[in-house]
């Protein structure tokens, strides 16, 4: 199957690749060391396009497809993870999954703001008992007459406290399990909104992480996702499936600018009287390296383009989301190998890499929960049950 970039594409990965190298590169040291995301990078991504990435053009995105999401989330994650950490909740995790699902007056109401960067997205899903199990669900939404009360707590809500809107999910029925779940477009000016605490993480330092928490918080009952009860769990699954392919693209970012930089200070180190390239070992670390990023590549870009297809990959997703994942760790961490003490050092790009790449074998379904996907997957096609 061939993956060849077409114009557009190429453009896009060319347009992509230097903005991050020349307006993120010289502040992704400090986002790392302060834990803040700057201002102007919000404003910047806005302007080029990148923050209605996942939103329609008649609603005023620049969404095309999944393969540019992909090529969106390597080049900025090769400069700074935290970069599309922070973009992806709110270009595909609210905005993308508002424009699938929601009513068309939701559409109209919410995503030119979202598309143009005037109001900043996030999706709450996990609470302290809940993370990938959505059926532990205890944040409730209880109807009032034609609103609704939403009591609990979410946490691990990547862009608080800045996001303006979450697309929260919550329990409208005890009794009726999957069907008893829905999702609300909550915005932060609602009475009962309350920020949390924000957390101290060891990666991915330059998005902000935190809680939120609803106290008797009032939703209009138009902000109901899709305008009814119950049908968050199939629309939960499709969403996830983009969540994992974005997420596989930032390990694709890291994988390569691992492998980048271990290659460049490879050929350059000496010991022993020549280049540490040319000992055999790390020949072969760096060959792995190389398979692993490659390989990871492949199942992302042919889960972006079934899905592109408007074929089913939640295997493809999942396995993408999975390699990927473990390939950031595996090749961020022999980058650290390579450049030995020097890798080992606050303020080595490597060693960032490496801190950053950790949170991706957990975030948006951990490695083991990918797994019990793939199999569920594997059990419903051809294989006849197991």
């Amino acid at each position: 199957m061939d993956f060849e970039l077409g114009q557009d594409h190429l453009r896009l990965k060319d347009s992509v690749k230097g903005f991050s190298e020349q307006e993120i590169s010289p502040v992704a040291r400090a986002m790392d060391e302060n834990q803040e995301f700057p201002v102007h990078l919000f404003e910047r991504l806005a302007e080029l396009g990148y923050a209605g990435c996942g939103i329609p053009s008649q609603y005023g995105g620049t969404f095309s497809d999944y393969i540019s999401i992909i090529i969106i989330g390597e080049e900025l994650a090769r400069i700074s993870a935290s970069v599309p950490v922070a973009l992806f909740p709110h270009a595909i995790l609210c905005a993308h999954n508002i424009s699938l699902f929601a009513t068309e007056e939701q559409k109209q109401r919410y995503l030119p703001d979202l598309a143009k960067g005037r109001k900043w997205g996030a999706m709450a899903l996990a609470e302290p008992g809940a993370g990938s199990d959505i059926l532990s669900l205890k944040t409730r939404a209880i109807k009032k007459g034609a609103d609704y009360i939403l009591k609990g707590s979410k946490t691990y809500i990547t862009n608080v406290p800045f996001a303006d809107v979450y697309l929260v999910f919550a329990r409208t029925d005890q009794k009726k399990g999957p069907k008893g779940i829905s999702a609300f477009i909550v915005e932060k000016r609602f009475e009962g909104f309350r920020v949390g605490k924000l957390f101290d993480k060891m990666g991915m330092r330059g998005s902000p992480t935190g809680r939120i928490h609803f106290k008797d918080c009032v939703i209009p009952g138009a902000n109901l996702l899709g305008g009814k009860e119950g049908t968050v769990y199939e629309q939960f699954y499709k969403g996830m499936d983009v969540e994992r392919i974005s997420w596989a693209s930032i390990s694709l970012g890291i994988c390569r600018a691992s492998f980048e930089k271990a290659l460049d200070y490879a050929k350059k180190r000496k010991q022993f009287g020549k280049r540490i390239i040319d000992f055999q070992m790390i020949q072969h670390k760096i060959s792995e390296m190389a398979v692993n990023l490659e390989s990871a590549r492949l199942l992302t870009y042919q889960a972006a383009n079934l899905m592109d297809k408007g074929k089913r990959a939640r295997f493809e997703a999942s396995a993408a989301k999975l390699l990927a994942s473990e390939a950031a760790v595996q090749v961020s961490g022999d980058a650290v190998q390579i450049y030995g003490g020097a890798g080992y050092m606050k303020g080595a790009a490597v060693e960032r890499y490496f801190r950053d790449a950790k949170v991706l074998t957990v975030a948006a379904g951990s490695s083991e929960v990918q797994r019990m996907i793939m199999v569920h997957e594997l059990k419903e096609r051809q294989y006849g049950g197991f």
